[in-house]
């Protein structure tokens, strides 16, 4: 929905996203969205966002007539068309059906009695409908596609997708590929229906109004997975060898086999001829994306695993190499850097087609310059996406037409690839930060797995010299029920035998009703209730949203949160006796960094990863605010464009990429307002803060620690 009450003149995308809203309206509606047509204060500017939006599909569909008339005969045309005027009778009936809208004293008076119905009806109906070869029969499609769905809407307002904005929103949408435990989806034909009919007028528009700017980020995708798998096959050289040295004469083993046609698509993948721009056919994506389908093969095989029952002696040089080749694949699978150049090039472009110009900081603002350009920055990419279809329903429409919500939830295999951003660097430590979504798959609500390539990859972590650590601090909502399933799968992981030396899940609350300082907390301002709150939610542990694994010392790590809690209010907030709802929230993020760093100190990890669902949002949100948190405690110096550059990279990259958007709005200025914050008590009382937290960490720490960007192994 749109910020304006009073639009002067609509474009059809937003004439189309209140038609949107208002086929959705239903009798009781709470949404933001419902709400805005039911005010009966907004009755005059809602008429009149009603008659601009008619008057802006009126226009669209004259453009249309007059520039492609031969475009009208093509069936495909046809059915955005008159998905376009299907919405626009879906809006009319519910505006006649549950407002008051344009009714004044006469009932019988409605929306299709107005002239801008009435002349856009007459256009589509004289001359549209009369290019037409034929009437498509929408309706049909949909009774037939969808008529044996269980259309029973039992409690889907509390446990589903309820409307066409939440889907844009991009909230919750896993739920379209998992299902309840009795195998009945979270969805119900209604909603997929709106979504096909916004859907394919919002395909309809992006072929009038210009080229979709999602084309080049896959080119980018292209370019980085090219270089990654250059990467992966350079780092492996030695175990690839061996395996070639015997592989033909073990072709009837099925691990083998696979993991052949994994070398084959990596090495496709690698050669530049198949770059999207040199190539009609299959690209470097396409053929990492089956490298990764032939590794999982691979690693499910029942050879695979009796590999692992039975371990190979070390005398059977093959076999041993074999398995050896499967853990290195996994562990550069997770640990590759690629080609970000790409795609930091792309987003200075949306930048600059966005309209964002450097503006003139007063000199009280320049310290803080860095924030407010990153978010002017992060306008004019939203500017230039919101002219585009909306990327979250568009993925959704694929998955429909893909049938690809039967295979459950697994981001990694929707081409969500880990990689390696940054290193935290200590003296002797170089702890490699990793971008990983939760590396789960998920068909029912009640049940989640691990997927094979995560567990390869902590097999990999066995050393002859030592046990490699991987600390995964996982950011999904342990209290949800949509994502309890993948929290307690990964906790539960670390228990057992083979993984106990190489895994380490602390869970962090993230999305509860205190993380939000919502609902019985959004109105407590008094600064010592709220931190006798929230030194209860860590006590209380998995009830609240958090977990500490048991080769953790939990009860030391407790008593330390509560004496960083009383610092940070000391040094960040000055005492304060009250506490706005924006400083509890900075609070809660400023003492997150604080406590992940103790975290690492007492786990002297190897790598690290900071996951959440798809990590495109909050994962994404905390990877780069710690990295910033840590770039401001050690440097005094300006950041440089190359520094800005891989902020930008790392916040935008994946959502784009993976979901077809900007990253969520609310985690990208939870994250800045952080930092602002800290930024502020730095400039002012650096030694003193740094010498108060030197406290909770060995001598020294905090002053000997550093970030980089991390480069190709």
């Amino acid at each position: 929905m749109k910020n304006s009450d009073k639009p002067k003149e609509l474009s059809v995308v937003e004439a189309v996203d209140y038609l949107s809203s208002l086929a959705e309206l239903e009798k009781g509606s709470v949404e933001e969205s419902a709400q805005r047509w039911l005010d009966p204060t907004r009755l005059d500017n809602n008429q009149e966002t009603v008659k601009q939006s008619l008057r802006a599909v009126h226009k669209h569909l004259q453009e249309i007539y007059e520039k492609d008339r031969k475009d009208l005969k093509n069936e495909e045309t046809q059915k955005k068309v008159q998905a376009m005027m299907a919405l626009v009778g879906e809006a009319g009936q519910k505006l006649d059906k549950y407002t008051r809208l344009f009714k004044g004293t006469h009932e019988k008076v409605g929306v299709t009695d107005l002239e801008e119905y009435r002349d856009l009806q007459q256009f589509y109906t004289k001359k549209i409908l009369k290019k037409f070869q034929k009437t498509l029969e929408l309706e049909e499609a949909w009774q037939s596609e969808w008529g044996k769905m269980d259309d029973s809407l039992l409690d889907i307002h509390q446990k589903g997708l309820k409307d066409l904005e939440t889907v844009k929103r991009d909230k919750d949408y896993d739920l379209f590929y998992i299902r309840k435990e009795d195998g009945k989806p979270f969805f119900n034909p209604n909603l997929v229906r709106h979504i096909r009919l916004v859907g394919d007028l919002d395909e309809l528009l992006v072929e009038v109004e210009g080229e979709d700017p999602f084309l080049k980020i896959r080119i980018a995708q292209d370019r980085d997975l090219h270089a990654s798998a250059r990467e992966i096959l350079r780092l492996s050289a030695v175990y690839i060898d061996e395996f070639y040295k015997e592989a033909m004469q073990h072709k009837q083993v099925d691990f083998v086999t696979s993991l052949g046609k994994a070398m084959m698509a990596l090495m496709l993948a690698a050669n530049p001829r198949n770059l999207i721009q040199n190539t009609t056919g299959k690209s470097c994506l396409s053929y990492y994306s089956d490298f990764h389908s032939y590794l999982r093969e691979a690693l499910s095989s029942e050879d695979y695993q009796h590999l692992l029952a039975s371990p190979p002696d070390k005398s059977d040089r093959f076999f041993f190499s074999v398995l050896n080749l499967s853990h290195a694949l996994c562990f550069f699978f997770f640990m590759r850097v690629g080609s970000r150049k790409e795609a930091i090039d792309f987003l200075h472009k949306l930048i600059e087609k966005g309209g964002h110009q450097k503006k003139q900081t007063k000199e009280v603002e320049k310290d803080l310059a860095l924030w407010n350009t990153l978010l002017d920055e992060d306008e004019s990419i939203r500017n230039v996406l919101k002219k585009y279809p909306n990327g979250p329903l568009m993925r959704t429409l694929d998955t429909f037409r893909e049938q690809g919500y039967r295979k459950g939830f697994d981001p990694i295999a929707e081409q969500n690839y880990p990689c390696q951003m940054y290193a935290f660097i200590h003296e002797e430590w170089h702890i490699s930060v990793l971008r990983v979504p939760s590396p789960t798959k998920q068909e029912f609500i009640n049940v989640a797995a691990v997927v094979d390539e995560f567990t390869g990859f902590l097999r990999s972590l066995h050393t002859k010299m030592a046990q490699k650590k991987h600390l995964l601090i996982n950011l999904q909502d342990r209290t949800a029920w949509q994502e309890h399933a993948r929290c307690q799968v990964l906790e539960e992981m670390q228990k057992k035998a083979e993984y106990a030396n190489n895994l380490i899940v602390v869970t962090l609350a993230k999305n509860t009703e205190f993380y939000f300082q919502s609902a019985s907390y959004i109105d407590i301002h008094s600064a010592s209730l709220f931190k006798k709150h929230f030194k209860e939610q860590l006590q209380s542990g998995p009830q609240c949203g958090f977990f500490f694994g048991a080769s953790l010392p939990v009860e030391e790590l407790l008593g330390i949160a509560e004496k960083m809690i009383e610092k940070v209010h000391e040094y960040f907030f000055l005492d304060k006796k009250q506490l706005s709802r924006t400083e509890r929230l900075d609070f809660i993020e400023i003492f997150y960094y604080f406590f992940v760093l103790k975290i690492i100190q007492l786990t002297k990890p190897d790598s690290i990863s900071f996951t959440s669902k798809d990590t495109a949002d909050t994962g994404t949100a905390m990877s780069a605010g710690f990295f910033s948190f840590i770039r401001m405690i050690q440097e005094d110096t300006d950041w440089n464009a190359k520094e800005k550059d891989f902020l930008l990279w790392m916040l935008y990259s994946a959502a784009l990429a993976v979901r077809e958007r900007a990253i969520d709005t609310q985690d990208l200025h939870r994250m800045v307002s952080s930092l602002v914050c800290i930024h502020t008590a730095l400039v002012h009382n650096k030694k003193e803060i740094l010498d108060a937290f030197e406290k909770f960490y060995p001598k020294n720490f905090i002053k000997k620690m550093k970030v980089e960007e991390s480069e190709p192994l």
